[in-house]
């Protein structure tokens, strides 16, 4: 199970530095700093997020806070949620490494 969420880390993380070097190269020929919405980078693949995220959206209490949250991480920067991702990622799928000489070692 380990190997697989990391195995998802890189894959959020490949895609974090490809939208990390448009938006470089964005900024470079704006000679402004840009950075693109998750919402646009996911248009451009082809993807439509808001439907998608209204599909699961819960009823009753919960709908209003859904609708913003959603809201805010659809706005938020391509780079910056895809760098989260892998690093949620790849801490659930961290391993720690034991110590071949045992716990008490000086």
């Amino acid at each position: 199970m380990g190997f697989l969420l990391r195995l998802v880390s890189s894959f959020f993380l490949a895609l974090g530095v490809i939208v990390a070097v448009i938006d470089a190269a964005r900024s470079i020929a704006a000679a402004a700093p840009l950075a693109t919405p998750l919402v646009d980078a996911a248009r451009s693949a082809g993807l439509d997020l808001e439907a998608m995220l209204a599909g699961i959206a819960p009823a009753g209490a919960f709908a209003d806070a859904w609708t913003s949250i959603t809201v805010a991480i659809l706005s938020a920067p391509a780079i910056l949620v895809f760098a989260g991702l892998a690093l949620i990622f790849y801490a659930l799928g961290y391993r720690r490494r034991r110590d071949p000489r045992g716990a008490l070692h000086a």
